[in-house]
């Protein structure tokens, strides 16, 4: 018989207690590992918590800050070079003939014929015009009739040396009178204009013609009077025609008016031009430009650099000083601060910033006073003959007055004349 208790083939069964004993022992591993995360959690939490709490906050960058023992004024400078000096004077004017002269009969007469056009060249010796000449030409040949007579009977015996030397006198004087009739060109020229024509009867006060000499011509300006000072005879001269804009034509001052015109006020000056092209005509309107002061190797400085007191010129030197240390502000930088938690702690990023170009330090100068000796001058510049050296920089643009060690900032230093 077999016993009770031997195993029979089959499924097992489990009993009661031992499904409950089980159930029990995964819900305690659960809420242990749930535990462990939470923990985990917090901890890290914690340690984010005092990153933003205690972090330290990064020092902000400062300029630094530059103090000095007394405020300086900004200004502007002019370095001093020698240079060449050249001033010139602008005028504007007409061209004149280098001779120009009225043409006139010295007697009463018709006009039988004139010879030349206008400008048509005329030679030396030329016959420009004439008058009718049957009166002056009897008168002429009757005196010479008279001549021949005397001449005979005086060779004969038959009159005094008297009366021959009044019979040549009455020939020459009836020769006199022809060649009056007649208007001979006393130079080589032009003719320049006919005022009356042929077949007119003129009187030896009316004007017939011009005759203008044209190998030379006359540049003619009128100065006014401030400008008076500074023209002078065989200065340089360069003119322009609007006629002929790429010429230049270069003369010298020939001839100066010793007075003044009592309206304008002006003064007249002549400018001799070689003019053999014949570009030039009599009337033509051109400008000039007059050399009236050339110097080189001087000190020439703006006018705006100088400051007039009473009757001298002073000038505000700039002695540039080494610059001083900077007094920087800043702070001590703060240690970092642990947390309550050795662990969990984010590493912080480092931050780089751009670093820009270095911040210039302004030039300072000390202020020094000197007198000035001023030589020519012009609107704008100045030449100074005592008083400045090369390379010394000095104030341009004087805004105020200046004591002497008065403390300045150079915020533009000008080198060369514009």
């Amino acid at each position: 018989m077999e016993n009770p208790e031997e195993k029979i083939d089959g499924p097992s069964v489990e009993s009661p207690g031992e499904t409950k004993r089980a159930g029990s022992k995964k819900r305690l591993i659960f809420i242990l590992l749930a535990t462990v995360v939470a923990i985990i959690i917090l901890m890290r939490m914690s340690a984010n918590i005092q990153n933003v709490i205690f972090k330290k906050k990064p020092a902000k960058d400062k300029a630094a800050a530059i103090k000095f023992a007394e405020e300086a004024t900004p200004v502007k400078a002019f370095k001093v070079k020698k240079t060449e000096f050249k001033d010139t004077l602008p005028s504007i004017g007409n061209v004149k003939g280098f001779k120009e002269v009225d043409l006139k009969f010295q007697v009463a007469g018709v006009i039988e014929s004139f010879n030349f056009e206008e400008g048509e060249k005329i030679q030396e010796g030329d016959i420009v015009a004439s008058l009718i000449q049957r009166d002056a030409l009897l008168k002429l040949k009757y005196a010479e009739m008279e001549l021949t007579k005397n001449q005979k009977l005086y060779d004969i015996g038959a009159i005094s040396p008297v009366k021959l030397e009044q019979g040549k006198l009455e020939y020459e004087s009836a020769k006199s009178e022809l060649d009056k009739t007649n208007i001979y060109a006393a130079a080589s020229g032009v003719l320049g204009s006919r005022v009356i024509d042929v077949g007119s009867c003129v009187t030896p006060n009316d004007r017939i013609g011009v005759f203008v000499d044209m190998d030379k011509v006359y540049a003619e300006f009128n100065i006014i009077e401030k400008d008076v000072p500074k023209v002078a005879l065989g200065q340089k001269v360069e003119v322009f025609a609007d006629a002929y804009p790429t010429k230049v034509f270069a003369g010298s001052v020939d001839r100066i008016s010793p007075i003044i015109e009592g309206r304008s006020r002006t003064e007249n000056v002549k400018v001799e031009l070689d003019n053999k092209e014949g570009l030039l005509k009599p009337g033509m309107f051109i400008r000039a430009s007059i050399a009236t002061y050339d110097k080189k190797d001087v000190i020439v400085v703006p006018l705006s650099a100088l400051k007039k007191k009473e009757n001298e010129y002073i000038a505000y030197v700039i002695q540039k000083e080494e610059p001083k240390a900077p007094v920087v502000e800043t702070k001590p930088q703060a240690k970092p601060k642990k947390g309550f938690w050795p662990f969990g702690k984010a590493k912080e990023k480092e931050v780089v910033k751009p670093q820009g170009p270095p911040e210039k330090t302004p030039d300072m100068g000390v202020i020094e006073i000197k007198k000035i000796k001023a030589g020519y001058m012009t609107q704008d510049l100045v030449e100074v003959d005592e008083g400045l050296q090369e390379d010394e920089l000095i104030v341009t643009e004087i805004q105020e007055d200046f004591k002497d060690k008065s403390k300045v900032e150079i915020s533009e230093v000008q080198e060369g004349l514009l």
